[in-house]
């Protein structure tokens, strides 16, 4: 079975011998994941079997691996990689692609490529998604490679500025808004959201780029095609935001758009920036609109 590295590190040299435990609480180790390298860890130190109680010296070379707790089977997947260092791996995810497998679909989701991809390029890691984005939406993904460089994005309070792309339907005016609406989920349904003041808070920030109309079938369509900057991250936010106030995203059909002109919800997460939590380099990265929303506005 698999195994993945949790730590890979060579011991300070200027460091008196320590404990393998005062050693693993530095490394920005959640508890839990210390109780599991403690009762099921596979460790090496200098590539030589150990066990937790082994002391550490200043220069050692310390491996501790797990096997996965879930493993995906591998699918192939032509991924476009934005940005890959040892510790993260971000993903401009195609629309129709699920982040991981369900209890239904178990191939063929961005786990099962993303871990092919490891397995290709000789890497022993997991796949740890620091955020989600829904099945039809495309864009930027994060994605930790050890539970390790998750947990201190955690710890951190890493803040993301995360900004989308929507192509909404009708001709917004073009002022900036904030929306400031608390969104919970709809009564009845486990899937829908709505803007209720017993939901929870809620803003988004709207800026206009541009207008187009489209004419299809003796029929024509306005849209405007906005940027919408998170200050939360609710359960299809932006769809719900926009959708409430009259300008249904293009395609999202759940939140009163049409599927004329597009199959899917016209949203892209296209910009993120934030500063990395294992080098603390300030990250701001991007990924172009698919065509079919390009399609829109064009």
């Amino acid at each position: 079975m698999k195994t993945a590295t949790i730590i890979d590190l060579i011991v300070d040299s200027d460091v008196h011998t320590q404990s393998m435990n005062h050693i693993i609480k530095q490394q920005h180790i959640s508890q839990r994941m210390r109780r599991r390298l403690r009762n099921e860890g596979i460790i090496t130190v200098n590539d030589e079997p150990t066990t937790w109680n082994t002391l550490v010296h200043g220069g050692d070379h310390l491996v501790m691996k797990l096997i996965p707790e879930q493993e995906f089977s591998l699918s192939p997947m032509d991924l476009d990689i934005v940005y890959e260092d040892e510790h993260i791996l971000v993903i401009n995810k195609a629309a129709g692609v699920l982040m991981h497998p369900t209890s239904t679909v178990r191939d063929h989701t961005l786990a099962n490529g993303v871990l092919y991809y490891y397995q290709e390029t000789y890497q022993h890691y997991d796949f740890h998604p620091i955020h989600r984005l829904d099945k039809d939406t495309s864009g930027i993904v994060i994605i930790a490679k050890t539970s390790v460089v998750q947990h201190a994005f955690d710890k951190k309070h890493t803040y993301f500025h995360k900004s989308y792309d929507a192509i909404v339907e009708g001709k917004l005016p073009s002022v900036p808004l904030t929306i400031n609406w608390p969104i919970g989920r709809k009564p009845g349904s486990i899937i829908e959201r709505y803007c209720t003041h017993e939901g929870k808070p809620a803003r988004t920030d709207v800026s206009i780029v541009g207008y187009n109309t489209c004419i299809r079938s003796n029929s024509k369509q306005h849209f405007t095609h906005v940027q919408c900057l998170l200050h939360t991250g609710r359960t299809h936010q932006i769809r719900v935001h926009l959708s409430q106030l009259g300008y249904p995203l293009a395609g999202d059909d759940l939140y009163g758009g049409h599927l004329e002109y597009i199959q899917r919800q016209a949203l892209h997460a296209a910009r993120v920036s934030f500063h990395h939590p294992m080098t603390n380099e300030w990250l701001a990265l991007s990924a172009d609109m698919p065509k079919d929303m390009k399609d829109l506005i064009q």
